[in-house]
């Protein structure tokens, strides 16, 4: 018997083993076409790429002129919204067409609301407002995306006027204003739905947010600067920091901000110098900013990071290797 058992011990988990494991499937033969057969197919597929080019941007074209409407003014805005509640919820969710108007009136007398000096709608900003900021933004969107390379670098000017005027209007755009801007862009947005543009808004190198003042700099303004102008990087950051500060003291209470500035600030001014280190113009420039920061901080919570990080630095520089942690980090003139 044990002859027997050791042969089945042996034989049975190979047997498993072999049950379990996946075959690998066949490869998809390719087929073979003759020449005639290649010439006809691309031929088809060269017109039918023309027309579809065609019908697209002639069908975003209407679609951003709509868009641009809704921006012109505050009423234009809220109609273009409420009409897009309209469509998503009674032709589309089926919902009954009376009660779709009723909750488009609602929404539009919502909307329909000023802020008024010493009123709680002040609190609430202005939310036409915020609409015609979500739409301009879901325009720059849609133009991003369809952008080749060239006209896609042509986008930053428009961006950084955007985030000008965004910074500027910030008093206005509170509490609700402040939420209506991201919901026109925000991807169950009734604007997008009713236009079905979902797949328009996946531009590589695009932030999706129309509040996220810092990620339009780091995913667009600072990678194209760091190809085609590498000496703004400095005064681009600065840009990038005093906006993103100017827009959040609107939007925060005042001991909110305080902490911003204590704890998140710092924070962005250490990124902007390592960003700087590694891409812009004066790797010198930033190591020095890093020292300053740290004097200027000590009490930071990143400080011990920041020490190390910056003592790595300088004696990755040093003509002589220096890893002693104990050695003090030399002054950066």
């Amino acid at each position: 018997m044990k002859p027997i058992l050791s042969f089945l011990l042996t034989v049975l988990p190979l047997t498993l083993n072999a049950q379990t494991t996946p075959t690998a499937p066949p490869a998809a033969e390719v087929p073979k076409l003759t020449e005639a057969q290649v010439n006809n197919v691309l031929g088809q597929l060269k017109i039918l790429e023309a027309d579809i080019l065609s019908k697209r941007g002639s069908n975003l074209s209407s679609i951003l002129a709509r868009l641009n409407e809704g921006v012109a003014s505050d009423q234009a805005a809220t109609k273009l919204y409420t009409d897009c509640e309209l469509i998503v919820n009674s032709e589309r969710k089926g919902e009954g067409k009376a009660e779709a108007r009723a909750r488009a009136e609602q929404v539009e007398k919502a909307l329909e609301r000023k802020s008024k000096a010493g009123s709680k709608a002040d609190d609430d900003g202005d939310s036409a407002l915020g609409i015609r900021f979500g739409l301009r933004y879901l325009i720059m969107s849609l133009e991003a995306h369809e952008a080749k390379e060239e006209e896609f670098k042509k986008m930053v000017p428009k961006l950084q006027s955007y985030i000008n005027d965004l910074v500027a209007a910030a008093p206005k755009l509170k509490g609700r204003a402040f939420g209506m801007v991201s919901r026109v862009c925000s991807g169950n947005s009734a604007i997008i739905e009713a236009f079905q543009l979902e797949r328009y808004l996946n531009r590589q190198g695009w932030d999706k947010n129309p509040t996220n003042i810092g990620g339009m700099y780091t995913n667009t303004i600072l990678p194209i600067a760091a190809v085609d102008a590498k000496d703004n990087l400095p005064s681009l950051w600065d840009a990038r920091i005093n906006a993103d500060g100017a827009f959040r003291k609107e939007n925060m209470t005042e001991p909110e901000f305080i902490l911003w500035g204590q704890n998140e600030l710092p924070t962005l001014r250490w990124e902007r110098a390592t960003y700087l280190y590694e891409k812009g113009p004066s790797a010198i420039n930033a190591m020095a900013d890093m020292l300053k920061l740290i004097k200027d901080n000590p009490a930071h919570a990143d400080a011990p990071k920041w020490v190390k990080e910056l003592r790595m630095l300088v004696n990755q520089s040093s003509p002589t290797q220096v890893s002693s942690e104990a050695t003090p980090t030399p002054a950066v003139n």
